[in-house]
């Protein structure tokens, strides 16, 4: 029987189907990187309802999930690929890429097997497919009798080593080429265990693979943002803003780095410092809903109480809320991680 958070979640998803179709059918970037982002809304809604909690948003409601044990790791690891897909989606410009795509119908068909299951004794996805896998039994094939080959004349002596010399050179290249793509596959590879480590709760796998990650591309702000969250939420400050302001170096138009570095600013009651980063974050995604929560709390700090109300309203209901009536003491209010 399904719970009441299943047959919730489920009503969520399936007015999610829409933007999952958008992106079967659609060859526009723009309709498809919107079409991501509202795949991804919908998504969340879902596991918002399926936690029974609105207070939780992006990896934060996949890691309660995940603690619960209501998804398995490879769940966790396909939906916060989805979310990560869909920030990306939400940068001016951007053109998701066939791996977005493939990520969005991987956490759909994830998201779908976790609201069909039965939430009481049904085996995580580890559980049900850590058998044996069974083979076909090997045929030994008896080698070839063949009679000795003819000398060949010098002129095919002299093709086949311009043949052996042309096959080197594309061997070189093809190696060459294998040599990037496993460089990106390693830096991919680390990015998405470290998403998935983080979800899961999995802090020292996280802060590992994230490292990883910062030297493999030492261009990527990402990893450094999630470093400077880890370092923030274990109460290392001197790293986390050393992490942060590395990533808004990295990448300007990074929304996700200068609201990270706002929720570092505000925790230490740097607010004049919080407030003008979490402005330049609304400035590069005005609809991001934890940049406009804790804008209102830190204007609301800073006196600016009829202001504070705007973003408020703007923002709409959420953790943010919890700083209208008491604002807590700058040790006490780590902002929430960032999507």
């Amino acid at each position: 029987m399904p719970t009441d958070g299943q047959r919730s979640a489920r009503a969520a998803f399936d007015a999610a189907r829409a933007s999952f179709e958008r992106l079967t059918k659609s060859t526009d970037p723009r309709e498809l990187a919107a079409a991501l982002v509202e795949s991804w809304e919908g998504t969340e809604r879902a596991l918002c309802a399926f936690a029974g909690t609105s207070a939780l948003s992006g990896v934060a409601v996949v890691r309660e999930l995940r603690q619960r044990n209501l998804l398995s790791l490879d769940d966790a690891h396909a939906l916060v690929d989805l979310q990560a897909a869909a920030e990306r989606a939400r940068t001016d410009g951007y053109v998701p890429t066939s791996t977005d795509l493939d990520m969005a119908r991987g956490a759909r068909e994830h998201m779908s097997q976790v609201l069909s299951r039965e939430v009481r004794g049904d085996p995580s996805a580890e559980q049900r497919y850590s058998g044996p896998v069974s083979t076909p039994p090997s045929v030994a094939i008896p080698p070839a009798t063949l009679p000795p080959p003819e000398p060949l004349p010098a002129s095919a002596r002299s093709n086949r080593l311009a043949i052996a010399v042309m096959a080197i050179v594309v061997l070189a290249v093809v190696g060459a080429g294998a040599y990037y793509a496993l460089s990106f596959s390693r830096q991919s590879s680390a990015l998405r265990d470290g998403r998935a480590a983080y979800a899961a709760g999995d802090r020292l796998t996280a802060r590992n693979a994230f490292a990883s990650a910062t030297r493999d591309d030492p261009a990527l702000a990402e990893p450094h943002i999630y470093l400077g969250r880890l370092a923030r939420e274990d109460g290392d400050l001197a790293t986390a803003s050393a992490e942060l302001r590395r990533a808004v170096e990295l990448e300007p138009a990074n929304y996700l780095a200068h609201r990270e570095l706002a929720a570092l600013l505000l925790s230490t009651g740097q607010l004049e410092l919080a407030r003008s980063f979490y402005q330049r974050a609304i400035e590069l995604n005005p609809t991001d809903k934890l940049s406009l929560g804790y804008m209102a709390c830190t204007l609301q700090r800073l006196g600016r109480s009829d202001l504070a109300v705007r973003f408020f309203q703007r923002a709409g209901p959420g953790e943010w809320q919890a700083c209208q009536a008491a604002p807590p003491a700058p040790a006490m209010m780590p902002p929430a991680a960032p999507r």
